[in-house]
């Protein structure tokens, strides 16, 4: 992928670069901001965003690297022990792919400077590769982020992408989890509830003849 976007800010303009690699025989995956004005924010300081409202010219470079397990260029220890971790929360997680985000920024003539975080929290989204979507899976991504590790769940629940809401840049894993078909929950609540209300209906017929029955006994004693 390799996507360039340019955009206003009052009287100056910034130029977005989007760049993705694969380096596990998949194609590289698409990934996107949702909104530019968030993250002109996320990625300029206020003095730098002044700059560029008075009229000077931006850039932010952002590359995406997916990897696999067996290479060790993106492998990191927290990531890749995430099955060891102890508490429920890891349970039923399997491992997807290896993902490594780099942001540069540059502003005028100055060379350009890498972003170690995002100065706010941005909504960013990323396609599911192909081998890996399925339906009844929820994803997850799992960011060693400055040497503390945290698990980000799916904020749009779309079948062919995982968004997040965060601040981190860095290393992180993409997880899965495969969850119960909702037809099989459809049939096994009909059989349950089914059952109860034939149960109710045998009972309620026999309640009809034990009254026939009272009433039938008190004509003739009369």
């Amino acid at each position: 992928m390799h996507e360039t976007t340019q955009i206003t800010y009052e009287l100056g303009t910034v130029n977005i670069i989007l760049n993705s690699e694969s380096r596990n025989g998949q194609d590289a995956p698409d990934f996107h901001f949702t909104d530019y004005d968030q993250l002109l924010c996320s990625c300029f300081t206020p003095k730098e965003l002044e700059q560029i409202a008075e009229g000077e010219s931006a850039e932010l470079t952002f590359n995406l690297i997916m990897d696999d397990s067996y290479n060790g260029g993106l492998i990191d220890s927290h990531l890749s022990n995430f099955a060891e971790l102890p508490g429920k929360i890891f349970e039923g997680l399997t491992k997807g792919a290896y993902m490594s985000l780099d942001v540069q920024k540059s502003l005028g003539n100055n060379e350009q400077s890498e972003l170690e975080m995002f100065y706010e929290n941005i909504d960013f989204q990323l396609d599911i590769p192909i081998s890996l979507i399925k339906e009844n899976r929820e994803y997850f991504i799992y960011i060693d982020f400055m040497g503390s590790t945290e698990l980000f769940e799916d904020i749009d629940k779309e079948i062919e992408t995982i968004s997040i809401n965060t601040n981190a840049i860095g290393s992180s894993l993409l997880l899965y989890k495969e969850m119960p078909r909702i037809a099989n929950a459809k049939i096994n609540y009909d059989n349950v509830y089914g059952g109860k209300t034939q149960y109710l209906c045998v009972i309620g017929i026999i309640a009809l003849i034990l009254l026939w029955k009272r009433i039938d006994f008190l004509h003739k004693k009369e």
